[in-house]
Formats: structure tokens, C-alpha cells, sequence
């Protein structure tokens, strides 16, 4: 099979894995809508009636849209999902380490404000699981890229000659910060580098390991 063949090969295994989970959860395969992701911070707002979409260099999502299946993906950053229960809109984001410290979840949040009238104190949040605090080792260009975190110093960890990065703090912050109360963020709180029995993990494994997804639809009350 030469090299052509096999990324045609895969793209298929990937959408049948997507279609089937749309399947699993009672949402329509055919209207998902899925990030290609560049780890910035553009950002596919879904208002009006669509799907399928294939949302290249985009690393967040949010829409308002009844039955309409957006998803993101990780092997080891957080993905973080975001509901407002009173304007019933939905909106995640993979938390890369350039998503965080680019103030991705702060510029989420931001967005559901301005486009959908949210208020942040109606909001509830998710941090799904990824490197945790004591594994996500990281050298001086990541410390240097998250310059404009105000608590930086609190979300890195040095032992041993080491430098770690605290994504789950990073994200939680910007949450917090935006105003959505403390008891409406949860925190999964599992680590993709250590489950090695459930999540895919690009530093244990390396490239080609796969990928997990985040995948979130909004139903009719």
C-alpha cells in the first residue's frame, strides 16, 4: 500500500470512529462538525443550521445549534468544554500548552459573552484529562511563551533540574478569572501519561499513537 493509500486508509478508520461515537451517544453522524487543530487560538462560531464541517486550523468551538455534534481532540493536552444552561449554548477548546498560554479558554469564554449575551456566573466548565501537573515536562520556550499569565510562577513546577507545566491550574485559572464560579468548574483530574489504559499519550508513545476526543451536542429541554 503506498503512502497515499494509507492516509486514505486512515482518514476512513477516523471518520468511521467519529460517525460511530455520534452513533453511541444518539447524535446524528452525519451533521458533525470537528477541529483540525493548529494549537492557536481561531475560534468556529456555529449559529445558524450546518454539518458536517471539517474546521481546519481551528482549535475551539462554540454554537447554539440544537443536535449539531462538535468535537475536539488530544493525546495528551486538556480539552476544555463550557455550558451555559440559561442561553443553552456549548463551547470547547483543546488547551494546548500554546492554547493556554495563549489565553484560549480566557478568549472562549469572552466569545460567549459577546456573541450569545452569556453570563459567566451561568456558565459551567470541564477540564478533561491530559499531562498532569508532576509529568507535563516543558523547557525555557514554554515558560517564556506564557510571559503573560499573571500567576506563572505558581503553574511551574521545577524538581530535580526539571521543569514541569501545570495545564490543569493554567485553564482553571482563566475560568475562574472570567468569573464562573469555583464549585461549577470540574477537574477530571487523570493523566494521559499515567492511564496507560485508557488514553492515548503523545509523550509516552510518540507520534502515530492516536488520539481521544471530546464530543458535545446541545438537545432540545
Amino acid at each position: 500500500m503506498d503512502v497515499s493509500a494509507r492516509e486514505d486508509a486512515r482518514f476512513a478508520e477516523r471518520a468511521a470512529r467519529r460517525r460511530q461515537m455520534a452513533i453511541d451517544l444518539g447524535l446524528p453522524p452525519e451533521r458533525i462538525c470537528y477541529c483540525v487543530q493548529v494549537h492557536r487560538t481561531e475560534l468556529a462560531i456555529l449559529d445558524a443550521p450546518t454539518g458536517p464541517l471539517r474546521l481546519e486550523e481551528h482549535d475551539a468551538i462554540i454554537t447554539n445549534q440544537l443536535d449539531l455534534p462538535i468535537m475536539t481532540f488530544s493525546a495528551d493536552c486538556p480539552l476544555v468544554l463550557v455550558y451555559d444552561p440559561r442561553r443553552h449554548v456549548v463551547g470547547m477548546v483543546h488547551a494546548s500548552w500554546r492554547c493556554s498560554c495563549a489565553l484560549a479558554t480566557a478568549k472562549l469564554i469572552e466569545t460567549m459573552q459577546a456573541r450569545f449575551d452569556c453570563n459567566a456566573k451561568d456558565l459551567h466548565a470541564g477540564i478533561g484529562p491530559s499531562a498532569g501537573p508532576e509529568r507535563y515536562e516543558v523547557r525555557d520556550d514554554v515558560y517564556d511563551a506564557a510571559a503573560g499569565l499573571k500567576e506563572r510562577e505558581r503553574l511551574f513546577l521545577r524538581r530535580d533540574g526539571r521543569m514541569f507545566f501545570d495545564l490543569w491550574t493554567a485553564n482553571r485559572l482563566q475560568l475562574e478569572k472570567a468569573g464562573i464560579p469555583a464549585n461549577q468548574i470540574e477537574l477530571a483530574g487523570i493523566c494521559t501519561m499515567t492511564d496507560t489504559e485508557t488514553f492515548y499519550s503523545f509523550r509516552r508513545e510518540g507520534a502515530g499513537c492516536g488520539h481521544f476526543g471530546l464530543m458535545a451536542s446541545l438537545r432540545r429541554r
